[in-house]
């Protein structure tokens, strides 16, 4: 799992210790801390800014930070051991609390209060208050870890220490940040202990009771699943608003009760009686499944009880997949990695190392190869390869775009902008792609105005929404893909040369099957295992994937894998099995070298090419073509007479049928073949 990087903003170093270790001891090494007390901090690596104060507290460095990063003032609680010294402090004596600015301050006077020390007269100091209190009659000073900053001539000090992050921080980290929880009921569990030993040592007094229930209160409210608190003997002591909301059974009916007749199913024997703790099991519960874990509660070697926290698995499982399909929907995601490209031929391993050389670089990447060969996989795999790793990774298919939508989508607009515009306007993919990559696949089939648009955006590195006037700079990496031949379109100039210039920073070409097919059936049982069918092919079938042309490449492979694994009647595949287009094409590479052999001796391949081409596509219209039309339609300088020899070399080489002249010439088997191979 990859590491979160939180930036904690602190008055004191000794604060941001306190909230370091805190969190590490929630979230172990799924996270990693900065400091403002140890620059420089890199802010495009931070995920989360959480901050002990009030952000005008840090005005100097909060305005220096991106808005894009999310931001927590934290909530903070107190030592329990420490608020003990205040209860040798007798009532409505005059308390002067000492913070490093007055809103903490007054917020520590808020908390103590809650906590049951009314009887105490609290009064805030702070060195940045306007109106300083009078300090006539105080005689006792309330800290946190602040001696220092405590007015002069004060003799009784009491220091609760440095204040660390509530619990209700903890949880809001974690859903933030999208963080493991596992770690977080044994805060929790930390949390009662302190009750427990606490309550014991404060027993003489009054206060300790509503201490205990006070922060009772604060706790079990802030917690993001249910927990159920059990004494020694089994009595449920606790019994949380989260788990009412997914049992359906009160707190009424649930305090006082012995726990198996609060919850039949749950069954705690284990844990009381080996004083053991049970972790993250699926249980059935009133017909729920409950994800639970049994912790046992001992204090000073004594068994106290045992608490039990559970979330309804439903709950969790829509949450994950609400999350997934908010990024999805959004184009952000990354499903694939290097580790995603398969292969284990000679070429496919060089292609991968030199794509990881270019993904260290930020320079525009312009990735060509036939239809089916990999780009967007590639694409994402040096996104994530790259420093931009922590950035989004947007995708947009020229292909699939109109030339009406292309503009406002890739650039955004504002309000107003044209009719059926949405309230408020929209962010163009080009800002969404902000510290990331932006993924501009079948790049060949923009149209003209949009290329102009995007080489604008390359030059100036900035964007203007449709129906704007401001300028927004972009910072954002661009990878290309396309299955064109962008420099036989910029001689039909139907694509910018200076926009291929500004893309072809960095070729990859991605080879086609055919040209590494030591990786077919490599890849062919990678296809099988995934879907974990055990299957092997005759002979005949061998030869006809060893020697077939493969001319949809991976995607082709994997949809021949998926007829196969659906019509074979046995684990073997025969001809039987073997999809049409396939069949059509069973034709020995013998011949097709053959062919390709005689071809060369009489006239060389470039205007057999060009005929062949023009024949597969009135083949595809199944209708033929005579002699004359074809020599319109060639893009190349030939004479009819030329034409006429080629085409009976094509014919003798049998690529060709010549019929009447109201049939035409079409194409053969062979001819269809060779001219995937020419």
């Amino acid at each position: 799992m990859e590491q979160k990087i939180i930036l904690i903003l602190t008055k004191e170093v000794a604060v941001y210790e306190v909230f370091r270790n805190t969190l590490h001891e929630n979230f172990g090494n799924s996270v990693q801390f900065r400091s403002n007390h140890y620059p420089p901090v890199n802010m495009n690596e931070v995920d989360l800014i959480l901050s002990s104060g009030p952000k005008k507290a840090f005005r100097d460095i909060i305005e220096q930070l991106n808005d894009r990063i999310p931001y927590i003032q934290a909530n903070r609680s107190i030592d329990f051991y420490k608020l003990e010294k205040l209860l040798e402090v007798k009532s409505n004596t005059k308390c002067l609390l000492v913070s490093n600015d007055t809103e903490t301050a007054l917020e520590s006077v808020t908390l103590l209060q809650r906590l049951g020390f009314e009887h105490l007269k609290l009064i805030a100091f702070a060195p940045d208050m306007d109106k300083p209190p009078q300090l006539d009659e105080i005689s006792v000073v309330i800290t946190h870890g602040l001696q220092h900053l405590v007015p002069k001539g004060m003799h009784r000090i009491i220091d609760l220490g440095d204040r660390s992050l509530d619990l209700s921080t903890i949880f809001e980290i974690s859903t933030m940040l999208k963080l493991s929880l596992d770690k977080t009921h044994l805060f929790t569990m930390d949390y009662f202990r302190n009750f427990v030993r606490i309550g014991r040592r404060l027993s003489a007094s009054i206060q300790s009771e509503r201490l205990l229930n006070k922060q009772l209160e604060i706790v079990l409210d802030a917690a993001h699943e249910g927990i159920i608190w059990v004494d020694y003997n089994g009595i449920v002591t606790v019994f949380n608003k989260e788990a009412t909301s997914i049992l359906g059974i009160s707190n009424e009916d649930a305090i006082g009760k012995y726990y198996s007749d609060v919850v039949r199913d749950l069954d705690i024997e284990e844990v009381m009686l080996k004083k053991i703790e049970i972790p993250r099991q699926i249980i059935h519960v009133h017909g729920l499944q409950i994800l639970i874990t049994k912790t046992p509660i001992v204090l000073d070697n004594v068994f106290s009880g045992a608490v039990i926290t559970f979330q309804d698995v439903s709950h969790v499982q829509r949450m994950e997949q609400e999350i997934r399909k908010k990024k999805t929907e959004s184009g952000l995601t990354i499903k694939y990695t290097f580790d995603s490209i398969i292969g284990i031929s000679e070429e496919i391993e060089k292609l991968k190392k030199t794509a990881k050389k270019l993904a260290k670089s930020d320079y525009t990447i312009l990735i060509s190869g036939e239809s089916g060969t990999g780009k967007e996989i590639f694409a994402q795999a040096i996104h994530e390869h790259s420093s931009r790793r922590k950035g989004p990774f947007v995708a947009v298919n020229f292909a699939g775009i109109t030339q009406s939508l292309a503009e406002s989508e890739l650039f955004g607009y504002e309000e107003g902008a044209f009719t059926g515009a949405r309230s408020g306007g929209s962010t163009g993919l080009f800002e969404l792609a902000q510290n990331g990559t932006i993924f501009l696949d079948e790049i060949g089939d923009a149209p003209l105005n949009i290329q102009a648009a995007i080489l604008r955006v390359l030059q100036e590195k900035q964007v203007k929404r449709v129906g704007g006037n401001k300028v927004i700079p972009v910072d954002v990496r661009v990878i290309a893909a396309t299955n064109k031949d962008l420099a036989q379109m910029i001689e039909k100039s139907t694509f910018r040369e200076d926009l291929f210039y500004r893309l072809n920073q960095l070729p990859l070409e991605i080879l086609p099957l055919r040209e590494r097919k030591e990786d077919i059936p490599y890849i062919i049982n990678y296809f099988l295992n995934q879907r974990k069918i055990k299957m092997s092919f005759t002979p005949e079938v061998e030869a006809l994937i060893s020697t077939y042309h493969w001319p949809g490449n991976v995607r082709e492979l994997e949809g021949f894998i998926n007829y196969v694994t659906v019509t074979a009647d046995s684990s073997k595949a025969d001809m039987e099995q073997i999809p049409p287009k396939m069949k059509k094409s069973n034709i020995s590479q013998h011949r097709i070298e053959l062919a390709k052999k005689y071809l060369d001796n009489h006239g060389g391949r470039s205007v057999f090419k060009k005929i062949l081409e023009v024949l597969v596509t009135y083949t595809d219209k199944n209708t033929g073509i005579g002699r004359g039309s074809l020599h319109r339609l060639l893009d190349i300088e030939i004479t009819e007479s030329q034409l006429r020899t080629r085409m009976e070399t094509l014919r003798r080489a049998d690529c060709i049928a010549v019929g009447t002249k109201k049939q035409g010439t079409k194409i053969t088997s062979l001819g269809q073949e060779v001219y995937g191979q020419l």
